[in-house]
């Protein structure tokens, strides 16, 4: 996999973090939902950090 497709890779996942962080700003989630929300943004910003450390290489 060259840089250029790892840092598509990193683009896609920030874009999936921006779609999380959104999702949150609707008022009519269950807390259950928004546990989710979060853990799902937690594991796009994991994976987003994975992603930009391994292109600062």
């Amino acid at each position: 996999m060259t840089s250029e497709n790892i840092f598509k890779c990193y683009c896609q996942a920030r874009k999936a973090q921006a779609f999380y962080s959104k999702c949150l700003d609707q008022h009519d989630s269950s807390p259950e939902e928004k546990e989710i929300i979060y853990e799902l943004i937690a594991d796009a910003a994991k994976t987003s950090k994975k992603l930009r450390d391994y292109c600062s290489k």
